[in-house]
């Protein structure tokens, strides 16, 4: 149970057939009943927590469970101070639906505000009776953990492929409710719960490999790889999406929980796995009748075996969940066990630090003498070599001294070096500067020319404009002796 605004428990597919066996879907519900949610959260919770495993029913033949559906359907507004600010119904005003005045609700309606809005919230709990009968969903609910493992993450894998295909891999960290709830509707009925069941199947690995398969093929089908026009536009997009799908899988999660893979997971076992109970406990009371043990400390229940029992890993800072039937080899392998150090040392360290431990930290690891820059050559217990400095002083000593020399005949190589060097660049700075000096004087040269041709081409114009003066005033003086 859980708080969920979940649109897949809304998409209306009647019952249908395949395969001529009935397909555990009720219309408009699809494994999921809503409860309006109220104050008494914690009764609620109780309440829908006793339904999934209760079989009582009221005088008129209904299951009490089913009877408190009815009477509690519906969304409630959320008014809680983690909501923001809300007036005594829920809502929120704003003056507009720009993004940015949505960032700012106002608890009462002012002057300018002409938006509002609120949030609503119903409470979904899960129906394995609208998947599998009462008697095979009914059985203890520890499955093997490998294999819920596995279909749990085949469903994310298989959801977050089909959304990218569906809507492309750009923004892969940003995906909305309208676009995840469809295609997981659509994947739900994929995995066939309560049609995968075969009398005359008894191997329900084989079962499980081809449920996974199905899921492996469902983008492809459900949506479609990208056709060869995103190709031709973005030739890189196969490497794209394999790149971003962990971004996209972590942004599913919000829409596909842990938890809600995890239940279609079992439910899927305990389909396959009917008669065989190669995956899963055939008693009915096993996880019950621990959870009790656990709540009220009884020792002699506690003592039930289950190989399917979920046990969490006991070594520090591991939360990992597993079968009890792999707890050993679960132990065996855990990164967070706790290790002597096979070196002898005495330390106790995880096995994912034991190598930096080994190779960095160990007291009887091998290390090289701190001198060994200046030519010592010894290789000595971590531990040991405070007590090899101090015995091999005078060798250390005439290490350091020689290495010295050879530093002195160094520095001055490089001083010789370093004299030349700027001698050489005063050489060029010279040349550079003799150079600047040319360049500036061709270039005033240059600008003295072009000046001068300007002055020449402007007295030639005013010769030639004298000259016109001239013969238009001859030109008069001998039309006045006429």
């Amino acid at each position: 149970m859980r708080e969920a605004s979940l649109a897949l428990l809304r998409g209306d597919v009647a019952s249908s057939t395949l395969d001529n066996k009935e397909f555990w879907t009720i219309k408009g519900k699809r494994g999921w009943s809503f409860h309006e949610g109220n104050d008494h959260e914690s009764t609620t919770t109780e309440q829908e927590d006793d339904f999934e495993c209760s079989n009582t029913q009221d005088n008129n033949g209904r299951n009490t469970s089913d009877a408190l559906i009815d009477d509690y359907c519906g969304f409630t507004p959320c008014k809680g101070a983690q909501d923001g600010p809300t007036d005594e119904d829920g809502w929120q005003y704003f003056p507009d639906f720009k993004e940015q005045s949505l960032l700012y609700p106002n608890r009462k309606r002012g002057l300018l505000d002409f938006v509002r809005r609120r949030k609503m919230r119903r409470i979904a709990m899960f129906r394995p009776d609208h998947f599998l009968p009462r008697d095979v969903y009914n059985k203890c609910d520890f499955c093997d953990s490998k294999a819920v493992q596995v279909l749990a993450e085949a469903m994310l894998d298989a959801l977050s492929l089909a959304s990218l295909f569906a809507y492309g891999p750009a923004n892969p960290e940003k995906v909305t409710d309208a676009q995840v709830i469809p295609l997981k509707s659509k994947l739900i009925d994929t995995l066939h719960i309560g049609i995968n069941w075969h009398e005359w199947k008894r191997d329900s690995k084989i079962d499980i490999d081809d449920v996974k398969e199905r899921l492996c093929t469902f983008a492809e089908k459900c949506v479609g790889k990208p056709g060869p026009i995103m190709h031709l536009l973005n030739p890189d997009m196969d490497q794209n999406i394999q790149a971003i799908q962990p971004l996209r899988k972590k942004a599913i999660t919000k829409y596909f929980t842990d938890e809600e893979r995890e239940s279609l997971a079992r439910l899927l076992i305990k389909d396959i796995d009917r008669d065989a109970y190669q995956l899963h406990c055939e008693n009915e009371t096993c996880a019950s009748s621990l959870h009790a043990s656990s709540n009220h400390g009884n020792k002699e229940d506690e003592l039930i075996s289950c190989q399917f029992q979920f046990v969490p890993c006991p070594n520090y800072k591991c939360t990992v969940q597993i079968s009890k039937k792999y707890a050993k080899e679960h132990d065996d392998e855990c990164g967070y066990k706790v290790l002597p150090c096979p070196s002898g040392c005495g330390m106790e360290v995880a096995r994912n630090n034991m190598h930096v431990h080994v190779t960095t930290r160990c007291s009887l690891r091998q290390a090289e003498c701190p001198l060994s820059l200046v030519g010592c050559t010894a290789i000595v217990q971590a531990a040991d070599v405070t007590k090899h400095l101090n015995q091999h002083a005078d060798t250390h000593f005439m290490l350091l001294s020689t290495r010295m020399m050879e530093y002195q005949q160094l520095f001055k190589q490089f001083d010789t070096k370093i004299k030349m060097l700027e001698e050489k660049n005063a050489k060029l700075e010279r040349e550079l500067a003799r150079t600047t000096a040319l360049l500036s004087t061709k270039n005033e040269s240059n600008a003295i020319s072009n000046d001068l041709k300007k002055v020449t081409k402007r007295l030639n114009a005013l010769e030639g404009s004298c000259r016109t003066e001239f013969k238009k005033v001859e030109y008069d003086r001998r039309s006045h002796k006429k």
